[in-house]
């Protein structure tokens, strides 16, 4: 109850002055992670530390519920027939984007800190591959986003962050099988984990979503729903999503976008159904309990032994793990080519959060190795302190040189459609 209090009384503060923070660049995930240290108990001791098992439980719980909320969104945020009219650039994104990062992610582990081997630094690097779509959410929506960044950006940030939290769980558990803790072979790596809990599972979390949008479409049609109906509808098909195919024993995680995209696609061409304040509750509902509970279990002592190396893997994987491989492919990403500041700033806007958390979490328990959740964990918190202060006043810089470098070639927030 506590932390249901914690977490409804920042929501409360933040919602009566979220104009102002907006100005000065302070977000809501990095207000949630502080209050979590403050009221935690290397601080306050107001709420006390439970059993270990215990903690990493409730957050893995709490971090599936809040990707499955957060996906949702990302997916009713993208135009009808995104995925169609930048299929190129979209997949060249996810893909090439996730090998890039992954195997830079473990470069820069390993030469930063010592005393891993390389197949345990593929591990970590795999962990924080993902582009996290909860602190994403707080770069690509809202006023001062529209107002400074073009829809194409907006959009292919928003896709990434979507589609790369569930095409992590097969590189995740590739790493765990190449670092030697999995438990099971190649063979069944490639038949249960990529066949089956991933590509079966995104085909059927499509036919999912799109029945679901169809009985909503007709629903509404015939007069038996109105606007007022979808934010329970979206958040009802998310949790379907997330738990039905985590009781088949799928990747929930990717089920929830794919459906959810599939489910949008049907939905957004209506006026009556489409509502931005929707996507904005659902992503405001997202931004706060994971971060929150991390603020409560951070491993101090843990990264105080780290010594200079702590702030040091930081700064290296913020600079190093992303922007290297957006300049990479940035011939081959037809809605960047030749926009070297809009490379630039997407290469930046990577953010490492919630999907990092979970996959933490996950790989700790499957590994039994305490660095998989101390190093995410730290790279996490300084994502979102860097990533949150630096949004707006890189927006605004972006806006300047893109507009000078003719990358805008509309004024942004008019004619969203046509931007992406």
């Amino acid at each position: 109850m506590l932390i249901v209090f914690f977490i409804s009384a920042l929501m409360i503060f933040s919602g009566v002055v979220y104009k102002k923070l907006q100005q000065i660049s302070i977000t809501e995930p990095f207000l949630a992670l502080l209050l979590g240290v403050i009221v935690g108990p290397d601080v306050l001791g107001i709420i006390k530390s439970a059993p270990a098992e215990d903690e990493f439980k409730i957050l893995k719980t709490v971090c599936q519920f809040t990707l499955a909320m957060a996906l949702m969104a990302a997916a009713l945020r993208l135009p009808t027939g995104f995925f169609k009219k930048n299929r190129q650039t979209a997949i060249v994104l996810v893909t090439g984007g996730m090998i890039l990062m992954w195997f830079l992610s473990s470069g820069v582990i390993f030469l930063a800190l010592t005393g891993f081997s390389f197949v345990q630094c593929l591990l970590l690097g795999a962990i924080i591959t993902p582009t996290d779509p909860v602190i994403a959410s707080t770069l690509t929506s809202g006023k001062m986003a529209k107002k400074y960044l073009p829809g194409f950006l907006r959009n292919n940030l928003s896709f990434e962050s979507g589609v790369n939290d569930g095409l992590a769980y097969p590189i995740v558990f590739l790493a765990l099988l190449i670092a030697g803790y999995a438990g099971f072979g190649l063979k069944e790596w490639t038949t249960r984990v990529f066949l089956y809990e991933t590509v079966l599972c995104a085909v059927l979390a499509l036919l999912v979503g799109t029945g679901a949008g169809y009985i909503m479409k007709k629903a509404h049609k015939a007069g038996w729903m109105n606007k007022k109906t979808l934010l329970p509808f979206s958040i009802a098909v998310a949790l379907v999503l997330l738990a039905g195919f985590n009781a088949l024993k799928m990747n929930g995680i990717i089920a929830v976008f794919i459906g959810g995209y599939a489910f949008a696609q049907d939905i957004t061409g209506h006026e009556d159904l489409e509502e931005k304040s929707i996507q904005e509750s659902m992503e405001r509902l997202t931004t706060s309990p994971a971060l929150f509970i991390l603020g409560l279990m951070l491993p101090w002592q843990e990264w105080y032994n780290l010594g200079w190396k702590a702030p040091a893997v930081i700064l290296l994987i913020l600079f190093f793990r992303r922007i290297p491989a957006l300049l990479t492919l940035m011939p081959l990403l037809p809605k960047f080519r030749y926009k070297k500041y809009s490379s630039l700033l997407i290469g930046w806007f990577g953010p490492i959060g919630v999907s990092a958390l979970y996959y933490a979490v996950e790989m700790k328990e499957k590994s039994g190795m305490e660095e998989a959740w101390i190093i995410p964990s730290l790279i996490v918190c300084g994502s979102t302190v860097v990533h949150g202060f630096t949004s707006i006043p890189l927006e605004k810089l972006y806006h300047r040189k893109a507009k000078r470098a003719n990358e805008i070639k509309e004024e942004v927030g008019e004619k969203e459609n046509l931007l992406y």
